[in-house]
């Protein structure tokens, strides 16, 4: 009979502790209470790797773990890019595929840096996605988009250095604006008409 019950405590506890990483924050912590604890463990990190922590902002594998959640975050390179994870148990998921990892740091630190923007702003800086001067600069890769108004209309840059530039010639910057919401909205609904299919 002993054996049974350890056989069923066995079924019972190994399925919990594959699930990794993503049940190790403390149950019913008070939001004020989380964001003293990932400080504290962002603190531990060196000032250089800190800021580029707090840029990702999540876990490069479990993307919904915030960095400094579970303990002082891990460091490792890939492709001599720094990639931060939230624990040890998320190494071997991002060597697995270092295009993928790499990838969706850039897309965390975009969302982090849009989140900075207020949400009328973000909205319009999402829809735009791309910097009015540098075309192929997405915005929030630089960090928090620069909103100038040209001609009463707001316009979003990847940074201060690109204010001057769409100021220069307004007309040629709303219309490169018009053209990258245009191609924007086009891409998330051939997005959309995938996931339908």
């Amino acid at each position: 009979m002993k054996t049974f019950h350890l056989w069923a405590f066995a079924v019972v506890l190994l399925p919990l502790a594959a699930l990794g990483c993503a049940n190790n924050v403390p149950p019913q912590e008070n939001a004020k209470a989380t964001e003293a604890r990932i400080k504290a463990n962002l603190e531990k990190l060196d000032p250089e790797d800190r800021e580029l922590a707090e840029e990702q902002k999540y876990c490069a594998v479990e993307t919904t773990n915030r960095l400094g959640s579970m303990g002082k975050p891990i460091k490792m390179m890939i492709e001599d890019e720094p990639v931060f994870l939230c624990c040890k148990g998320c190494e071997k998921t991002a060597k697995q595929d270092p295009k993928q990892t790499l990838a969706r740091v850039e897309n965390l630190k975009v969302q982090a840096a849009l989140a900075k923007l207020d949400p009328a702003d973000r909205k319009l800086a999402e829809q735009q996605k791309f910097c009015a001067n540098d075309t192929e600069s997405r915005l929030g890769s630089m960090g928090a988009p620069v909103k100038v108004m040209v001609k009463d209309q707001p316009v979003f840059v990847c940074c201060g250095s690109c204010r001057k530039a769409v100021l220069k010639d307004p007309d040629k910057t709303l219309a490169a604006v018009k053209k990258l919401k245009a191609a924007n909205a086009s891409a998330a609904e051939e997005r959309n008409e995938e996931t339908h299919e």
